[in-house]
This record gives structure tokens, C-alpha cells and sequence, in this order.
């Protein structure tokens, strides 16, 4: 099987890769707004294979796959899914099967290690929509909102992005994002409740999540110069911020309490809401969330419409993130083959058409390989 790029993970991708990409994503995003998206992916098929419900994730792939000229095919997995994948027929064997009938594979799985089974198996290009410990497609999207808005006369380097909320494992955003921005010299502020820091005593995931997000963010400072702090003052945390994020983390921790009760008791009661009292104390700073969001809860009604606001410019951005990831990975070839893949590729080409001629009759010839 030739190995094919996936997107499986920002962290697979250097920092050069990622610029190129979010460049790609901001010209193909300003081809859609004058009407002009190229069909780069005309003939082509999109499997889009989800386990858990999503609104973002799925249209935004759907239309993108659409508007590159590709048919996308969307289908549910799971015990109540359509699809044997993990059923009848091992994860493996499913991914082989799907993947010799379309050009790319879209996934959103909730086991970590049944889509790295999954997309191991892949022979075209696999996007990860979301697994349980990593959202790339959602980080990329920040990634690139991030580089439209920057304050004036600062790069990068010398932002500073404040998460509020649980950052342990399972809060996919504050994780992928303590792995990215540092690589490119910002500071990343992590502020949640005692506990629900990663590997803390509310992070009840896998030793093996936990470590390898620990070692990718150590990873990340070392090699960019940036920062990642660990607070547990809101107030604090947002001091000097420019950009101040949280998402939905009332599902963290709950023990014996609903999710509602133990939120508003840790979280809420503590402090932890992104509102217009907490943002006095940071003034020029944009919000963010990824969404869904509780209304009135991780989020007041200020925050998320006042004009500092980006949570609608992320979620438009979903659109325009997957459209340039779809024709990054499975659009036209972007850098001259190397004599060697020109050389298979004629072989590939000259055995389908003997094979034709013999099979049916045809006369064609190889004077258009």
C-alpha cells in the first residue's frame, strides 16, 4: 500500500506546512467570497464516517467536498450505525474496503485508538474530524482566525491566548492549542479549577493520552520559545491577554453529581465564565469558542456577540478550513513528481489500457501517456 499525507493531527506538521496551509485556506476562502472556487476536486468521492453528533464538522466538510466539484458520502458508525466497521468486520478491513472506493475519508470517532487502526489501513488521504483527545480540523480553524485578527503590529510570537475552563485531555481545543502556539513562540495561559489541569486528579484518561500530550507540549516550547502557564485565577489568567477562550467543560469531573450541578458549583460559582466582568480586566481581547455553547453558562450573551467577539468568524472558518484541507491533500499535484513516481504512474497506465484493448476490443493507443 503507498502511504498516502493524512490529517490526523496539526502536530504532524511543521511549522512551514501549517503557514502554507492556512495561506491556502485564506485564498481559496476569498475565491468562494468573489464566487470563483475551483473545481480541483471534480469526479472525486468524500466518505465521511461518523460516530457522535456534530453540526460544524459534518456541513462544513459536506459543502466543502461540494463546492471542490467532489460527492460526499456521509455515514454513520457505531453499534447503531449503518456500517459493519468494528461489528462484522474488523476496523482494519473496513478501512480497505472504503478506501478502494473513494478518493478521501472523513472521520469523526470517539476512540483514539480504533481511528489510528482505521486510518492506518487508509490507501487516500484520512481527515480527522474530531477523535477523544484531539480536534485538528477545529485547530487549524483557530489557527488561521487567530492570523486574521492579530492585534496590530504583533506576530504570532507575541500573542497571548488565555483558556478558561478544564484543561485536561478530553478539552480537545485547550489541548491542541497548548501543542500549536507555542511551537510558533506565543503564550499559551491555561486556567481551570484545581484537578482539572491535564493529569490532574479529574483527568481520568488513559496514562498514555495524558504523557503524550505532556510530551508534545514540552515538545512545543522547546522547539518555539513559547509559553504555556497554569493558573487558577480567572481574573488573573486574562491579564494581557489577546485572545480569551473557553469551551463547553461541565462534563468533566461530574462523580456523583449531574453535569449541570457539579458545573455551577466549580466552575460558575468559582469564577470560571468568559463574561464582560472578566473581560474589563483584559480590554482589546476577542473571544473564542469552538461551539456548541451554553448560553448563560461557560459564556454570557456579551461575550459571545459583543464586537470583539470571533465565535461566528470561527465558525464560518470551519467552511473554509476543510475546503483548504480537501484540496491540500487530495487536490492536484502542488510540486513536480520525481522521475520514479512519472515512471509508475506510465506503467500503471499503459497496463489499463492493454487490458482494455484486450478485454473489450478498444483500439486505444499509448500516444497520450
Amino acid at each position: 500500500m503507498k502511504p498516502v499525507k493524512n490529517f490526523m493531527d496539526c502536530w504532524d506538521y511543521s511549522n512551514e506546512e501549517l503557514l502554507a496551509l492556512a495561506d491556502l485556506i485564506r485564498r481559496l476562502k476569498k475565491d468562494a467570497y468573489e464566487g470563483t472556487v475551483p473545481k480541483l476536486l471534480k469526479g472525486q468521492s468524500l466518505a465521511m464516517i461518523f460516530n457522535g453528533n456534530s453540526t460544524r464538522t459534518r456541513v462544513s466538510f459536506e459543502v466543502a467536498a461540494q463546492q471542490l466539484g467532489a460527492h460526499a458520502l456521509f455515514l454513520t458508525g457505531g453499534p447503531e450505525g449503518e456500517l459493519h466497521l468494528g461489528k462484522r468486520e474488523t476496523i482494519g478491513d473496513t478501512a480497505r474496503v472504503i478506501s478502494s472506493m473513494v478518493d478521501g475519508i472523513a472521520m469523526r470517532w470517539r476512540n483514539t485508538k480504533e481511528m489510528e487502526e482505521f486510518a492506518a489501513q487508509c490507501s487516500v488521504p484520512f481527515f480527522n474530524g474530531m477523535d477523544h483527545t484531539r480536534h485538528p480540523t477545529q485547530t487549524l480553524c483557530d489557527f488561521v482566525t487567530i492570523l486574521e485578527h492579530l492585534p496590530e503590529g504583533k506576530t504570532l510570537k507575541d500573542i497571548r491566548l488565555t483558556f478558561i475552563g478544564a484543561t485536561g485531555v478530553r478539552e480537545t481545543s485547550a489541548n491542541d492549542l497548548a501543542k500549536l502556539l507555542p511551537r510558533f513562540g506565543a503564550t499559551v495561559v491555561l486556567c481551570s479549577p484545581e484537578g482539572h489541569t491535564l493529569g490532574g486528579e479529574k483527568d481520568n484518561n488513559p496514562e498514555w493520552m495524558i504523557q503524550r500530550s505532556l510530551a508534545c507540549r514540552e515538545q512545543a516550547v522547546k522547539e518555539g520559545g513559547g509559553r504555556i502557564l497554569t493558573l487558577h485565577d480567572p481574573v488573573e489568567a486574562v491579564q494581557g491577554a489577546d485572545f480569551v477562550y473557553t469551551g463547553c467543560f461541565c462534563y468533566e469531573g461530574t462523580e456523583s453529581k449531574s453535569d449541570f450541578e457539579y458545573f455551577q458549583e466549580v466552575f460558575l460559582d468559582k469564577g470560571f465564565q468568559v463574561n464582560k466582568a472578566l473581560l474589563a480586566h483584559c480590554p482589546g481581547a476577542r473571544t473564542m469558542h469552538y461551539l456548541p455553547a451554553l448560553r448563560g453558562k461557560e459564556m454570557d450573551d456579551y461575550a459571545m456577540d459583543f464586537e470583539g467577539s470571533l465565535l461566528w468568524q470561527q465558525a464560518e472558518n470551519r467552511l473554509h478550513t476543510q475546503r483548504g484541507l480537501l484540496a491540500y491533500l487530495m487536490g492536484p499535484r502542488t510540486s513536480q513528481p520525481s522521475g520514479a513516481e512519472l515512471a509508475e504512474e506510465e506503467s500503471i497506465v499503459r497496463e489499463k489500457i492493454d487490458y482494455m484493448n484486450k478485454k473489450f476490443g478498444t483500439q486505444l493507443t499509448h500516444a497520450t501517456v
